[in-house]
């Protein structure tokens, strides 16, 4: 496995060896549980014109485990939205929305 560090100026460091392959902001690589609905659907719309997934990595600075997990995530829901965080909750109904 590969080391990555985190450098003074925020930065997270990926090395082969002794050689610093690539280097991004870390506010920029955002985990699968912290991207929004719209950054969903610019990685859904990029793998669909056919980019790969290296190239929509590179493009929008996620990591690929992330690209494949919402692309996945589409592919076999067809919805590109993270909804699991409300599956507990209960649907409040008020007196006007009964009518």
């Amino acid at each position: 496995m590969q080391p990555i560090s985190l450098t003074r100026g925020g930065q997270i460091r990926q090395q082969v060896s002794d050689k610093a392959v690539g280097s991004v902001p870390a506010a920029t690589i955002a985990g699968y549980q912290d991207l929004s609905n719209f950054e969903r659907g610019l990685i859904v719309g990029a793998r669909e014109m056919g980019h790969s997934i290296s190239e929509t990595a590179k493009k929008f600075g996620y990591s690929h485990t992330t690209i494949l997990r919402v692309y996945h995530e589409y592919w076999v829901s067809g919805k590109t939205s993270n909804l699991r965080h409300r599956r507990d909750q209960k649907k409040t109904l008020k007196e006007r929305d009964r009518r």
